[in-house]
């Protein structure tokens, strides 16, 4: 009995000391780095908004493809407004699954810095 105690204790001790820790990526906009279109805002805007606001489709009329056309709607108002959840309602856009939090607050920090 004691043999056995002392091996399940020994075998919990192993596991805890090499279970991996996850670590949750820290979202650079919550970070002194700065967030550029290159390099943050592009991405989010390709992979979540460009199927349907691209150069050839521009649902509803808005085209999103480039940077002078994505700096027309952030300086508008519409491109933030549309993707923050309102009144206890999810966000506009983009259809389907909203944005994360992290993509909401780099593409929110990209605004209030100049949109560059």
């Amino acid at each position: 009995m004691k043999t056995i105690t002392c091996l399940l204790l020994l075998t919990f001790v192993f596991a805890c000391t090499n279970s991996k820790q996850e670590v949750t990526p820290q979202c650079k906009a919550e970070t002194n780095q700065k967030i550029s279109y290159q390099n943050d805002v592009k991405a989010i805007i390709d992979k979540n908004c460009n199927s349907c606001h691209n150069n050839k489709s521009h649902s509803g009329g808005v085209k999103l493809e480039d940077l002078r056309d994505l700096q027309f709607w952030a300086n508008s108002g519409e491109l933030y407004d549309q993707i923050i959840p309102f009144g206890g309602n999810p966000p506009r856009m983009p259809k389907g699954m909203p944005l994360t939090d992290c993509e909401v607050l780099t593409i929110k920090k990209w605004i209030d810095g100049g949109l560059n």
